[in-house]
């Protein structure tokens, strides 16, 4: 009986690895990895202005709705953050994203949040956005009436520097 040389199953064990590896990484992205970035990609293209971006992502029936909620977005109100806050698979085509946006109006100072939920599905074209609603935070974010923080005039304060001596 012939034996096979003692490296020839080393470099077959070290190809089958190195293979293994190879094929791991061409691997199709999963449902939840899509979504993300999906919603990734959606929000941070409203953010930085490039809604028509962000409305090639969203579902043709929802996107006239999705640019009248932006409407005022980097004119009345300047979004300053979009955290994607947590993803819920509901099925193989189905995902709701919580989205956490930091906002101000552009007449105040005061930095607002409000969490948004968003619910896409793959209809073959991979995922769009077909519907998105405030679940919690400020309101405002959409263009919904508010009435504008009340300016309060400063309190007199007594002044608290030491006082200042000049030596000559």
């Amino acid at each position: 009986m012939h034996r096979a040389p003692r490296g020839w199953c080393a470099r077959f064990r070290g190809a089958a690895v190195s293979l293994a590896l190879f094929a791991s990484a061409c691997l199709v992205p999963q449902p939840p990895e899509r979504a993300a970035t999906t919603a990734r990609e959606l929000n941070l293209a409203a953010r930085f202005g490039r809604i028509d971006v962000a409305g090639s992502l969203t579902a043709e029936k929802e996107r006239a709705d999705f640019l009248a909620r932006r409407a005022a977005w980097g004119r009345e109100v300047r979004i300053v953050d979009v955290e994607l806050a947590g993803l819920e698979m509901r099925g193989a085509d189905r995902a709701e994203v919580q989205v956490d946006y930091a906002w101000m109006r552009i007449d105040e100072n005061i930095v607002r949040t409000t969490r948004v939920a968003q619910d896409f599905r793959d209809a073959g074209r991979g995922f769009q956005l077909i519907a998105e609603r405030c679940i919690g935070g400020d309101r405002g974010l959409f263009g919904e009436p508010v009435p504008a923080a009340k300016a309060t005039a400063p309190a007199q304060r007594r002044d608290v520097q030491f006082e200042t001596k000049i030596i000559r």
